[in-house]
């Protein structure tokens, strides 16, 4: 899925990316493995259809990127990132998780609750959006939104996450 972006945006989502997987390394065996990572081959691939171009958040809206649309059976994108990034994690008829234990990457902390955790976008929809998502139909974003097969999508602290997205949304870098 190519998109238009910064140099600046690359790095920091490959700063993130790496961010998290150091993190990872060291954790408590409450978490799940990541997705894996593509190989350096495909990265540099990917790295050189990049196209540079400036940022424009003008019109911008995390509701032009529809999430957590349904994966499975009653399961939603959400409720697939705490069951695979969760350890033991036990689900309701309707798959909303009842119990189990997530790690975050971002500050180390587990969780015990699943209303504890949100789903980072390691991309930014906002970010997508200043890269060229602005230009893609709804079912694009939708499916960038919810990608399953990429390292995308990782479940983190919700307050520490709702902070940085704050920061992404006004044009702030962390």
């Amino acid at each position: 899925m190519p998109v238009r972006t910064t140099v600046r945006s690359v790095v920091a989502a490959f700063a993130a990316a790496a961010l998290a997987v150091l993190a990872l390394v060291g954790a408590s065996p409450a978490q799940a493995a990541l997705p894996t990572p593509v190989s350096a081959s495909t990265a540099r691939s990917y790295l050189a259809s990049l196209k540079v171009a400036a940022e424009n958040r003008t019109g911008y809206s995390r509701d032009l990127f529809p999430h957590w649309i349904t994966q499975s059976g009653t399961c939603d994108t959400r409720e697939t990132i705490l069951k695979r990034d969760g350890t033991g994690v036990v689900t309701s008829s309707a798959c909303a998780a009842t119990s189990g234990t997530w790690f975050s990457p971002y500050d180390g902390a587990t969780w015990h609750a699943a209303a504890d955790v949100d789903i980072d976008h390691m991309v930014p929809l906002a970010e997508a959006w200043d890269s060229g998502a602005s230009a893609w139909t709804t079912a694009k974003r939708q499916q960038f939104a919810n990608d399953l097969t990429r390292p995308q999508l990782i479940a983190v602290t919700d307050n520490v996450n709702q902070s940085r997205r704050t920061l992404r949304v006004r044009g702030e870098r962390r």
